[in-house]
């Protein structure tokens, strides 16, 4: 068993305006997906091998999925199906947050250091051993 915690995960800077916090488990990965406003979408794709949940936690978003479009908010989950056209672009003026979830793992070379991100592993790293300060949590972080 592992925990993590969120705010202790490292960001990744994939796209411009665009970030990613990612747990891995044995066959599952799970990511949040955090947008500033403006941040560049992923053009249309599909994941041939790997079925995706999207839950929005923050923002409005526009999804495409097959042929449909569709405006989707807080609260809403999107099922894309193993090969489904998708993509999703936030229409919002303020930062927005989706929890990605894939079966089986979409980035493998990356869950190959899984164990580097919980919550143990970080605090054996750190000089001080501290909880993540309680008012941002869930927050999205600050963009530079």
């Amino acid at each position: 068993m592992s925990f993590y915690n969120w705010d202790m995960l490292p960001i990744s800077p994939d796209r411009p305006g665009i970030v990613h916090r990612r747990i891995f488990g044995d066959e599952i990965q799970i990511q949040h997906l955090i947008s500033e406003p403006g941040g560049t979408p992923p053009e249309l794709h599909n994941h041939p091998d790997h079925e995706e949940i999207l839950y929005v936690q923050a923002g409005e978003w526009e999804c495409t999925l097959g042929n449909e479009i569709r405006k989707i908010a807080p609260g809403d989950v999107v099922h894309v199906r193993k090969g489904q056209m998708h993509t999703l672009e936030l229409k919002s003026n303020e930062p927005g947050m989706v929890l990605e979830i894939f079966h089986p793992i979409l980035n493998n070379e990356l869950a190959k250091e899984k164990e580097n991100f919980t919550i143990e592993s970080i605090r054996d790293r750190m000089e001080f051993h501290e909880e993540p300060d309680e008012m941002n949590r869930g927050r999205p972080p600050e963009f530079s």
